[in-house]
């Protein structure tokens, strides 16, 4: 997916070979992983730990591989996620339809708001916080005392604050 990212950030002459940010990785994963309408297609079978936490939605598996560094391909800096120096680009063996639907789920993102990948880490931030199933286990969250609480996947598909732009 991070290969999908840093391809339609380079068809954007003003993002063009900007490193990603972690925080706009985490972002622009949960809304490709989101359904882009009711009852559409979505990714949440395979990324399927998201927590509510005070930025946004985060996978939490996903996160912990980021902040272990254990990108196969990439590494993780302080802010960022840029590609493995010397590192071999195996995207094109990446076959079958897990990654099939990973490649139609960002294609759909694209799709819904082409102009994601142009927004700073903040602004995908403030779009993750419109949706109705962050602010319910925030909500959660904030009675339980915590910083945290689980992200049910039937939340996430029967949002009804479908969110993916800072305008809609």
């Amino acid at each position: 997916m991070l290969r999908l990212f840093e391809e339609w950030r380079d068809d954007h002459r003003i993002t063009e070979g900007k490193p990603l940010s972690k925080l706009t990785v985490l972002k622009l994963l949960f809304l490709t992983a989101a359904p882009k309408k009711d009852k559409g297609d979505d990714l949440l079978e395979i990324f399927d730990n998201f927590y509510a936490m005070p930025y946004g939605p985060v996978e939490s598996d996903v996160y912990n591989v980021i902040q272990a560094n254990t990108l196969p391909s990439y590494v993780a800096e302080y802010k960022t996620i840029k590609r493995r120096e010397g590192g071999v680009d195996n995207s094109s063996d990446y076959v079958g339809s897990e990654f099939e639907n990973i490649r139609n789920a960002v294609k759909a993102l694209r799709a819904k708001n082409d102009h994601l990948i142009e927004l700073n880490a903040f602004e995908l931030v403030a779009i993750t916080h419109r949706w109705d199933s962050w602010n319910r286990a925030m909500d959660f969250a904030e009675f339980m005392g915590q910083l945290s609480a689980k992200m049910p996947i039937d939340s996430i598909r029967k949002d009804s604050n479908k969110r993916f732009s800072l305008t809609d």
